[in-house]
């Protein structure tokens, strides 16, 4: 027999072979049962009852006898069940005292009369910074001018005012009307109340036009820019400064320090040795520096010393230009308690832009340790409920724009617009004394020992293009198309070796190693010419570098902003049995986009209409711009932009199902002229495209 011959038995015979061996199992089983003993043959079911019946006839008899008996003691009947604790006794001896000889050690510790000089004072470990945060900002900034100086915008036409748009009526649902006491349908009450208060809110709303426009509608109407939408710096008017707006780009940075760790790392190292003055003895900042490297060509790997540049916005530079080149400071938002005044520079007057992306850091909390405290201790006494806004206006919350003269927090300085006459007396001669005046108030003072030290410290720097900031050209500055890393160290007053030489810890007291450090540095100083300027250099005492920051380039001079995006028309044709969708009119958007005009310093806002593969340009016979200064909005003719930045797709605005009066949020990807894609949605710019659109003002 063949193979095909075996294979063509099995497939067609494979049935009955199975039925063949569950036969065989079935009868294999029931002869195995047969062969089994009858259970009934050695027990019989009425024995088994009789004697269970015997069982529980035993259990239900008095047995106390014979328990009574077991507990005498005697020998026939075995151990007795009388227990022999002495419950008493033992309780008196838990009450007695323990003997402590056992448990004294064998050598006593004897505090040392020399206590403080076996203990040397050590340098304490300094933390890099970390988490180093970088933003690219673009925006205009208020800065000091001479008493009779102007800016060009000053010279422009005021604004017209704007048209209301009518609104379509929305339905309504007309409900089943009742008769009231006085035969009128109170339906139709209803609907006359309603209409009565749209026209009431109508003619409000056109008194507050008129009273905006100051009654007239011309070329002189006076429309001023809702104070509600200015979010940065509102510089003074009190005749000190001449404040005029000036447009500069720039490159925010923003780190911690670890200063928790950084003051036990101080603890562990000089809190035990003799000496120990808190004030000079904890963590006392008095230096930062940065610096900057180019990777629009390389990596961060393939970095070498050689490629870091030291940014010339130092400490002192800075302070110079906050005194005399910007006319005020934004208030600050971070409490005192996470910054210090040699790491968080101030910050610049921004002018109607929103600082606080770039004004703090994500590990920096907003409230101070002591509201942080309330809140727990109101969580702790069962008040944990959280507090909601009252959009009626009855919880007595405020909604303050951040920079605001009311939301300006005691840490800013001068809000008025410029240091004043304070001049360059807070800098106490930084050139001869290395900012020695700025740390003499807080040696001198001790700043104690801190129970609660926070968890971090911010830091806090600028990096400016100076070609726009100063109208020439730097070449230490950023350059504009370039990618740039950064890092940053801190400097603290040496402990060891402090800047003031009152203060300076005696020689016997240091570890050998951190003795033969001071010897040298005292030295240097003793040979130097200028020995009070050469003790402040050596007595900074440096961190270690941060790691390398994202890449980061200069911000462009344009902003964007999506609007509503209209659906195309969309035809499904069935081909083959499939659905395929046609599009005959491709998807639309209506953008803000918005840029800053160099000669006008101002920033020029455009709506526009867009399509799929469109640049973002245009051209207006005018458009409304906002005098950052007195917030006026005046007319700018002839405008003419002219941008490189293309809409690769739109996507978004189908009718919901749900409803007929709302429509999928849209989203546009957009290829920007930096080189980067980009992908805006209607519902993120909603509140910047309304802002500089003027939404609110045309009824929108």
């Amino acid at each position: 027999m063949d193979t095909d011959k075996i294979k063509n038995f099995f497939v067609y015979n494979v049935e009955k072979i199975i039925l063949a061996v569950v036969i065989g199992v079935s009868v294999f089983l029931i002869y195995s049962g047969y062969q089994q003993p009858l259970f009934t043959a050695k027990n019989d079911p009425e024995d088994l009852k009789t004697e269970a019946n015997k069982v529980k006839l035993a259990i239900d008899l008095d047995h106390n006898d014979a328990v009574i008996v077991h507990n005498r003691k005697d020998p026939e009947d075995g151990e007795s069940r009388i227990p022999s604790f002495d419950i008493v006794a033992e309780t008196d001896r838990s009450a007695s005292p323990v003997d402590q000889v056992s448990y004294e050690p064998p050598k006593k510790w004897v505090a040392s009369s020399q206590s403080g000089q076996t203990i040397r004072r050590k340098d304490p470990l300094l933390l890099p910074p970390a988490h180093l945060v970088l933003n690219s900002i673009a925006s205009l900034m208020s800065v000091q001018a001479p008493k009779d100086a102007t800016y060009p915008l000053v010279d422009l036409e005021g604004a017209d005012k704007l048209e209301k748009v009518e609104k379509p009526k929305s339905r309504r649902k007309k409900g089943r009307s009742r008769r009231g006491s006085d035969g009128e349908e109170e339906g139709m009450s209803m609907d006359m109340d309603m209409d009565m208060d749209m026209d009431m809110d109508m003619d409000m709303d056109m008194d507050m036009d008129m009273d905006m426009s100051g009654g007239a509608s011309g070329g002189d109407a006076g429309r001023r820019f809702d104070g509600n939408f200015d979010f940065g710096y509102r510089p003074g008017q009190d005749g000190e400064v001449n404040p005029v707006p000036v447009f500069g780009r720039y490159i925010a940075g923003a780190a911690v320090v670890p200063y928790k760790q950084i003051y036990d790392q101080y603890a562990l190292a000089l809190s035990d040795s003799r000496g120990y003055a808190p004030g000079r003895d904890t963590p006392m900042f008095c230096d930062m520096q940065v610096r900057r490297a180019d990777v629009t060509d390389k990596t961060v790997d393939q970095l070498v010393e050689a490629d870091w540049v030291d940014l010339r916005w130092d400490r002192k530079l800075l302070t110079e230009l906050a005194a005399y080149k910007w006319a005020g400071f934004a208030p600050e938002i971070v409490p005192d308690d996470y910054r210090d005044d040699a790491l968080s520079l101030w910050l610049p007057p921004t002018l109607l832009n929103d600082y606080r992306p770039y004004a703090g850091h994500p590990l920096i909390p907003m409230l101070s340790r002591e509201d942080i405290k309330r809140q727990e201790n109101l969580l702790n006494a069962g008040n944990d409920e959280p507090t909601t806004f009252d959009f009626e206006g009855n919880s007595g919350m405020e909604l303050v724009a951040p920079g605001s003269q009311r939301n300006s927090s005691s840490g800013a300085m001068n809000m008025g617009g410029g240091m004043g006459g304070m001049g360059m007396d807070m800098d106490m001669d930084m050139e001869g004394m290395g900012g020695m005046g700025m740390g003499m108030g807080m040696a001198m003072m001790g700043r104690g020992l801190d129970p609660n030290p926070p968890t971090y410290k911010l830091v806090r720097f600028y990096d400016f293009y100076s070609e726009d900031y100063f109208s020439k050209p730097d070449p230490q500055s950023p350059q504009l198309g370039r990618r740039y890393v950064y890092s940053i160290r801190y400097a603290v007053d040496d402990p060891n070796f402090p800047r003031f030489p009152a203060m300076q810890p005696q020689l016997n007291t240091l570890d050998p190693n951190v003795a033969g450090r001071v010897q040298k540095m005292m030295q240097q100083v003793t040979a130097a010419k200028k020995q009070v300027q050469e003790r402040v250099a050596l007595s900074k005492k440096w961190s270690e570098w941060s790691e390398p920051s994202e890449p980061v380039s200069l911000a462009t001079t344009e902003k964007y902003f999506v609007g509503p995006v209209k659906s195309g028309t969309v035809n499904r044709w069935k081909v083959n049995d499939q659905e395929v969708p046609y599009v005959r009119d491709s998807p639309t958007t209506t953008m803000m986009i918005c840029n800053f005009d160099a000669q006008m310093d101002t920033l020029v806002p455009l709506r526009v209409d867009l399509f799929e593969g469109a640049v973002l340009s245009g051209k207006a016979e005018h458009a409304d711009v906002v005098d950052p200064i007195t917030m006026e909005v005046k007319k700018l003719p002839d405008v003419d932009m002219v941008s490189g930045t293309t809409i690769v797709d739109i996507d978004g605005g189908v009718p919901l199902k749900i409803t007929e009066d709302l429509n999928e949020p849209g989203m546009v990807l957009l290829f920007d002229q930096d080189g980067t894609l980009h992908l805006n949605d209607e519902v993120s710019d909603l509140e910047m495209y309304r802002i500089h659109s003027y939404a609110d003002e045309r009824g929108e």
